[in-house]
């Protein structure tokens, strides 16, 4: 069996559908495996880096491992960026890479590059293969990685010798994924320390997502009484319109910051490891703040902050065990706290409008709550646009909202086609700046090629607004190297096969809205905003010379 034939048969008996790919001669064997796994979906992309951005957001769309082939050298560093943010947001990803052959390996050939060391702190494993016997043990070795624990991207270096050599390959069976459960022990103590709790909160993140622990995580938060805080970007975690939901950590909300850092006497974190946008810089749990780290990953547990009860267990099975025991007796206190949290938390996720010289970003968000169905798939860009987005839309079905915490530009389309193509039943909205839009726009073409329409909306403000708004808070008066000479982005998608509207009044945006929505292809809305509105708290002006976080 050729090594490249043997790479294709693990993609398909691990379960794969769809691989992200821009062709390379440095691993057209794996390309011609493919070519006998018609139930694999071979995915041609514009570019490396929309392709693992691409597969991220599928990855994030399924909780399944994504996967993405690139070429060496330059195909590689392309895909480096979506390699960082599935670290980041711990998604589940296998890059196979081509390599040079292993004769020419350390001698500067065409495009070599030695992957452990450029990939090695991005991702969970980094492996070349030198043996074309050996490609089925690592292959499902890279799976199992990407997907356990702390799930994470996975490389496997590719060196073209080997997937071309015939070789006597014995294939192997895909690891059976185990989910490490809790020590009864310590569920006891959890349970105790719930039970005995004045004003207890759970704080889930994305370990409860890749779980699957969406019911158990209702049942658990209602039979405890417990106000729920989701972790940065992980709206999607708990129903947004669950009376115990009490609020997103994004870095505006201090009522749901202040709950988790100073309010609550004991805090539960399922399946978060409390990273530096959480915590607003790492400003919590406190010295002395009694907190339970429950995480299937052991690293995870006390990274930043020492718990007082740490659990290696997996989310979901250590809710079925809390569920098996007793629950607190009613407490109308208790639910009287809860009922207050979630309120002030819908009226922090109501726009209230606030006129603009263009459009305004409080009417786009109200029209978007009105009109997309309640199954909707969110895929956000980075830019100072986000910022509405994460604090007024809402979400009540799990996997519903892709967004990158590496704060990376570029994933908004990408991501959303990547989670079309794994939910085409479902409307799919990407929301990008007009920085982040032209960096990888392009894959609207994708999106055509394979039948998977998704409704593109482009916040024109003429510039990176984020970089602007640090400008004018550490150097007043002197922007410089920011503004945008834009393309008419509505002719711009109308020349990828796409429908194009351009709104410039806020009367205009719902009708715009509605047509994208029932239109039998992608659609893209141009939405022109006004710069000067940097946040939805902030004017640029009120900005000058104030200390933002990280500066």
């Amino acid at each position: 069996m050729l090594g490249g034939h043997a790479v294709a048969e693990c993609i398909r008996n691990e379960g794969v559908k769809h691989v992200f790919s821009v062709p390379g001669e440095s691993y057209i064997a794996v390309v011609d495996g493919l070519y006998n796994f018609p139930e694999v979906k071979l995915i041609t992309n514009r570019q490396e880096g929309s392709a693992a951005f691409m597969a991220e957001g599928y990855a994030k769309a399924t909780r399944q491992v994504a996967v993405c082939i690139v070429t060496r050298g330059p195909g590689a560093t392309n895909a480096s960026i979506a390699i960082h943010s599935a670290k980041y947001d711990s998604a589940p990803f296998v890059l196979l890479v081509g390599q040079v052959g292993r004769a020419a390996r350390g001698r500067e050939a065409g495009q070599e590059i030695d992957y452990t060391h450029f990939f090695g702190t991005l991702a969970k494993w980094v492996i070349e293969i030198n043996d074309a016997k050996q490609i089925p043990a690592v292959m499902t070795r890279a799976f199992h990685l990407a997907r356990t624990g702390r799930p994470g991207p996975v490389v496997v270096s590719l060196p073209r010798d080997v997937i071309e050599e015939n070789a006597d390959i014995a294939m192997v069976k895909p690891y059976r994924l185990v989910r490490p459960a809790p020590d009864p022990a310590a569920i006891e103590m959890l349970i105790g320390r719930i039970n005995s709790a004045r004003k207890p909160v759970l704080l889930v993140g994305s370990g409860t997502q890749y779980a699957g622990a969406w019911q158990e995580l209702i049942d658990f938060a209602e039979k405890f009484q417990l106000p729920v805080l989701t972790s940065y970007k992980r709206q999607d975690a708990f129903p947004n319109s669950h009376s115990h939901y009490a609020g997103n950590l994004l870095t505006s909300n201090r009522q749901a910051r202040a709950l988790a850092a100073d309010e609550t006497d004991l805090l539960i974190v399922l399946g978060c490891r409390l990273n530096q946008p959480t915590t607003g810089g790492f400003t919590f749990p406190k010295a002395g703040q009694s907190f339970i780290q429950i995480d299937a990953d052991e690293a995870s547990i006390g990274q930043n902050s020492r718990p007082e009860i740490g659990i290696v267990a997996d989310a979901k099975q250590t809710l079925l065990a809390a569920l098996r025991q007793a629950g607190p007796g009613a407490n109308e206190s208790r639910a009287s706290w809860i009922a207050e949290l979630h309120a002030k938390q819908k009226d922090y996720a109501a726009p209230k409008l606030r006129p603009t010289r263009r459009v305004s970003m409080e009417s786009v968000m109200r029209d978007l709550k009105a009109a997309l169905p309640a199954d909707a798939i969110t895929t956000t860009d980075a830019g100072s646009f986000g910022q509405w987005h994460q604090r007024y839309l809402e979400f009540d079905r799990p996997n519903s909202y892709i967004s990158p915490t590496l704060g990376c530009m570029g994933p908004g389309v990408p991501a959303a086609v990547g989670a079309k193509l794994a939910h085409p039943h479902r409307l799919v909205v990407s929301h990008s700046g007009d920085g982040g839009f032209l960096m990888t726009g392009h894959e609207l073409a994708t999106a055509k090629q394979y039948g998977a329409p998704i409704v593109a909306i482009v916040y024109n403000n003429q510039g990176y607004n984020t970089i602007r708004m640090h400008q004018e808070a550490q150097y007043p008066g002197r922007q410089y190297g920011i503004a945008l000479e834009n393309p008419d982005f509505a002719k711009m998608a109308e020349a990828y096969g796409a429908l194009g509207f351009k709104v410039q009044r806020d009367e205009e945006f719902l009708l715009a809205l509605q047509r994208a929505m029932h239109a039998d292809r992608s659609a893209l809305i141009e939405v022109e905003t006004d710069y000067e509105f940097v946040t939805p708290a902030a004017t640029l002006a009120e900005m000058a010379g104030r200390k933002l976080a990280g500066d």
